[in-house]
Formats: structure tokens, sequence, C-alpha cells
């Protein structure tokens, strides 16, 4: 179990980052709408269950970046995760929709 939060603090990559941050999101719209409940026939709430639904995505990503950060290095993943995803964004903001 140690070895587990020694890889997940201590050699952060940056699916791990990215994923970090949208459970946090996801945590404060949740904690946000229980101090603050959406008014009825609101669509706050389809969207926050949509978050859940689909965070099933980035967690499957987390744990197949924390397999790999363990075989291979975490600066050269994060080039690696980095390039690949640069790729996916610019590929989309070119040719599937361009402004």
């Amino acid at each position: 179990m140690k070895n587990v939060f020694y890889h997940l603090i201590l050699k952060p990559t940056f699916i791990s980052v990215i994923t970090a941050l949208f459970f946090l999101y996801i945590a404060f719209a949740i904690i946000y709408k229980l101090f603050y409940p959406p008014k009825i026939g609101s669509a706050y709430n389809m969207v926050l269950e949509m978050l859940l639904i689909f965070s099933i995505v980035p967690l499957g990503l987390f744990i197949i970046d924390r397999l790999l950060v363990i075989k291979i290095n975490n600066i050269k993943l994060t080039i690696i995760e980095t390039i690949l995803f640069g790729c996916i964004f610019l590929y989309y903001f070119m040719f599937v929709n361009p402004f």
C-alpha cells in the first residue's frame, strides 16, 4: 500500500494531474449542489450526473497511467502523454472542429 501512495504523490504525470483536477471539480460541484440546490427544471442535475457517469474514462486512464508509471520513468511518460494528447487536440481543432 505504501508503494501505491509513493507512485501517486511523488511521481505525478500529466494524466494523473488532469484526472485529479477533474475529480476535484466534481467534488466541488457536488458540495456546491448540497448547499445551493438547483431550481426545479434546471439542467444542472443532469450535467452533474453525466460528469459522474463519464468519469469512468478518466478513471480508466488514471489506472493505466499508474500501472505504466511503475514500469516507465515518470518524466518520459509525462512527455509521451503530453505529445499524444497534444496531437489529439491539434487534430481535433484543425480538422474536426476548425475555427
